[in-house]
């Protein structure tokens, strides 16, 4: 079955093939190819962790049934480390995120699914039809996306996502910049809490949304949470969720670090093996959580009719510490006036509350409360309200304030 893409995704692949055939000549590729192609791109680092990652898993569960299915399914491996490798390379700025970045992405899911097909017609296996169905359905979120690629908080997609190996959670990543990365701890299988780990060049913010009944952990302390919250954690520092309600409890959670970019989050985890019953319980509003936020309360607040406000809600400075880089987390509502971004960082937004519309690069689409998308550095975005209800973001840039720091 042939890969769906949309008009302007196919314009960028034409634009990459008649390159190559050119020896690799960039003329005609124009600024606004550059921006869209760089957003498809960014679209495709989110999936490193994701499908890139979890169809290898997958696979590996099925034996190559004869000679010829286990020659084509090496062919499917190569060409997802490649595309998992992508992660590491900088997206650029310039005619290369055409003709070399964007066009490695497509070469390689290509080569994916023509692999996966010629396997499962040899082997003739329901498993791999599956398989392959999966893995196509995720790469056309990206390539049949309008431009604008958005995930979703509310659900674990199949053959998308990591399972840590320390810690036995699930988290589906959401957007990828980068060096930050806004992903989703999934607590919704045998695994109710996220066991207390820590990270030694990585930092967070954890974010909880009502219901939630628990116990968050921070260095030596716990604390009751029943609200709403955002909570910072620096690196080398223990944290951990543990759920004590019979409903499952996600965690959404932002991940950074200028040492290994946000993919880090899979390669720096160190389970922490005491249990938390010897950790001192504190009060919320006590010292041990002075910089947790009550994010509900704050989200709230700014869901009323009003102008374009933007307010930090956790600085940079609170978890940057030696240049791994700190994250900053920001609430706004959008006015009448609409709220335009324009920063030299990668930005990742996720809609807290309401409706809208979001503009970037000429691509513009409807987002709605739980979609996140990220916006390249260099790019200006709009954001426009629609609907009776007022429109509330969330935004997070990482940057240090550290000599030799990578932003």
């Amino acid at each position: 079955m042939a890969m769906r893409m949309d008009a302007a995704y196919a314009e960028l692949v034409d634009r990459a093939r008649r390159s190559h055939a050119a020896n690799r000549n960039p003329a005609g590729i124009t600024a606004t190819d550059v921006s869209r192609a760089r957003l498809y791109c960014y679209g495709y680092r989110g999936q490193v962790i994701g499908t890139f990652h979890a169809t290898r898993v997958a696979l590996d569960q099925h034996a190559p049934a004869n000679g010829e299915a286990a020659a084509w399914r090496q062919r499917t491996n190569d060409a997802l480390a490649d595309l998992a490798d992508l992660a590491m390379d900088t997206i650029s700025d310039d005619f290369r995120a055409v003709i070399s970045t964007l066009h490695h992405y497509h070469a390689g899911v290509l080569r994916v699914l023509e692999s996966l097909e010629r396997e499962s017609a040899a082997a003739g296996s329901i498993h791999l039809s599956r398989i392959t169905s999966l893995f196509q359905t995720t790469i056309e979120t990206i390539s049949n996306s309008g431009g604008l690629p958005c995930t979703q908080d509310t659900h674990a997609p199949e053959q998308a996502s990591f399972v840590v190996p320390s810690l036995g959670i699930v988290i589906v990543p959401l957007v990828y910049g980068d060096f930050h990365s806004w992903n989703l701890a999934w607590l919704g299988g045998d695994e109710r809490n996220v066991p207390t780990h820590q990270h030694e060049r990585g930092v967070e913010i954890h974010l909880g949304y009502e219901p939630t009944h628990g116990e968050t952990v921070l260095g030596e302390s716990r604390c009751r949470c029943d609200e709403g919250y955002a909570m910072p954690i620096r690196s080398q520092t223990r944290h951990g969720w543990v759920n004590t309600s019979e409903d499952p409890h996600h965690v959404p959670f932002i991940f950074g670090s200028l040492d290994h970019g946000g993919w880090g989050v899979y390669l720096d985890v160190e389970a922490r093996t005491e249990p938390v019953a010897t950790l001192e319980p504190v009060p919320r509003d006590g010292p041990a959580f002075a910089d947790m936020v009550y994010l509900e309360r704050e989200l709230d607040r700014l869901a009323t009719p009003g102008e374009t406000a933007r307010q930090i809600l956790i600085a940079h400075t609170v978890t940057d510490r030696d240049g791994t880089g700190g994250l900053e987390l920001a609430a706004s509502r959008v006015g009448p006036e609409r709220l335009v971004f324009h920063d030299v960082r990668y930005r990742i937004v996720s809609i807290a509350r309401g409706s809208g519309r979001v503009r970037i690069a000429g691509f513009e689409r409807a987002v709605d409360q739980h979609d996140h998308f990220g916006i390249p550095a260099g790019m200006p975005a709009e954001l426009i309200p629609a609907g009776d209800t007022p429109l509330v973001v969330l935004d997070t840039t990482i940057r240090t304030d550290h000599s030799g720091g990578a932003a």
